[in-house]
């Protein structure tokens, strides 16, 4: 029996410029599962026999089966997942399977069939994040206590708990998933049924399909529905940001294991040695996360000039679509699950942070002291600063002086030091003891851990 699939589509094009395939395969399994679903709303308005819908059931399943085991043929002149699939199924059941398309147009299709794709890759990010976060507080538990110099323009600021340092990324994370799950929430309304642009001329049952496919809702407009690629625009977005979000971590664990730092040890498996110089661990994993930053932000870049000034409806261009957003799940999966091993392996240096909060790093302490026994603020700024230049002229800082030269320098009795310090920051968000418990605390009961 001639295949119709074949004949509709298989043209002798000038090349295969216009295929697909070769990227949009990855979302067979979602494309066969949303043709199985169709072929049960086409029975329900006796489109198929319950007989025929068994048999393209069958013949989905057994393609299914095929491209798990490799044994599918994928076909350029066929262009994209969607005939490829047709065809294949035309050559298992016959002309039945030309039924499949009834009402159904490859635009409506592949935008539910991405959607219901790029849900189960979120799903799988935001299990990602969650390790990641774990192996983050893990680490502010266990290192709990020690004292570090925080940064401000990378120039020594306040001390601070190490703890509290590393928590400021779990917020950072707990943003990335919010926004991973407003995108999810947003993308989650299944398209098919709005046909090539103006709707279906049957009357398929959305809310089945919708049920079938595990959507939340129906979209409302279908001109809108086969040209909306936002949903594709904001997960390029949520990974763009939350890449950017690895590259700060990626930037202070680069500098902090460089010997002039020394604060961190990163795991063997995650470094390597030059091909000259034997010494060396450079720390490639971390900078390869900052330097593929770009790749995530070049392809949201990519889209959204992709989609800028497209008439409506559904134009050939979205094709382009794909590409970027596939290499930036997989680049920011590959990065996440780096991260992760990265953090999990790492060993605080203690005494090296400890001693690296000294130098100045108590002036605005000193300001606050003076303030609370009655001088103005900006006076109290104005003699710390002359303090610490001086001492500067002299190859000294604050943390040279004894209690009584400090006290005497500033002709008020002085009692400060690191811990009382981080302390007295005892403000909800601030870096006491007390607030970074209760901030780890928060955290593992989100976490469950």
């Amino acid at each position: 029996m001639d295949n119709n699939t074949d004949k509709v589509f298989s043209k002798n094009l000038f090349s295969n410029f216009s295929s697909s395939i070769s990227f949009d395969k990855r979302i067979y399994k979602e494309d066969i599962k949303l043709s199985i679903a169709y072929s049960k709303a086409l029975k329900k308005i006796d489109i198929l026999t319950s007989e025929e819908q068994k048999k393209i059931e069958e013949g989905l399943t057994l393609i299914h089966k095929e491209i798990e085991s490799g044994k599918f043929k994928w076909r350029d002149d066929l262009e994209d997942i969607h005939m490829n699939i047709e065809s294949r199924l035309h050559d298992l059941v016959g002309g039945i399977a030309g039924k499949i398309h009834t009402g159904k147009s490859r635009n409506d299709q592949v935008a539910t069939s991405l959607r219901m794709y790029l849900k189960t890759r979120i799903d799988y990010i935001h299990k990602l994040i969650r390790n990641l976060e774990i192996e983050v507080v893990n680490k502010a538990e266990l290192n709990f206590g020690i004292i570090m110099p925080s940064y401000t323009h990378l120039q020594k600021a306040q001390p601070v708990l190490l703890s509290h340092h590393l928590m400021a990324y779990f917020e950072m994370l707990e943003r990335d998933i919010s926004r991973f799950y407003e995108c999810k929430n947003r993308m989650d309304q299944i398209i098919l049924g709005s046909g090539a642009v103006a709707g279906s001329f049957y009357d398929i049952d959305r809310e089945f399909l919708a049920k079938e496919l595990d959507f939340s809702r129906v979209n409302k407009n279908s001109i809108d529905g086969v040209s909306d690629r936002d949903f594709i625009l904001d997960l390029a977005n949520c990974i763009t940001t939350s890449m950017m979000h690895l590259t700060r971590l990626s930037e202070e664990l680069i500098l902090w294991s460089s010997e002039e730092f020394n604060y961190i040890n990163l795991p063997d498996n995650v470094v390597t040695t030059s091909s000259m110089m034997p010494q060396k661990r450079n720390p490639d994993y971390p900078e390869l996360i900052r330097g593929k930053f770009g790749r995530t932000l070049g392809n949201l870049v990519s889209i959204i000039t992709m989609l800028k000034a497209l008439p409506l409806s559904y134009n050939r261009d979205m094709q382009e679509d794909k590409e970027p957003i596939f290499d930036s799940i997989d680049t920011y999966i590959s990065s996440m699950e780096v991260m992760i091993e990265i953090i999990k392996g790492s060993n605080f240096n203690k005494k090296v942070m400890m001693d690296s909060a000294s130098g100045n790093i108590l002036a605005t302490d000193l300001a606050d002291i003076l303030t609370m026994k009655g001088v103005p603020f900006r006076e109290s700024h104005i003699t710390i600063s002359k303090l610490t230049n001086e001492l500067h002229k002299e190859g000294k800082s604050i943390s040279d002086l004894s209690k009584s030269e400090l006290s005497k320098a500033l002709g008020e009795d002085i009692d400060i030091d690191n811990k009382k310090s981080i302390n007295s920051r005892n403000i909800v968000a601030g870096t006491s003891e007390n607030r970074v418990k209760e901030e780890i605390k928060t955290a593992k009961k989100i976490l469950n851990i």
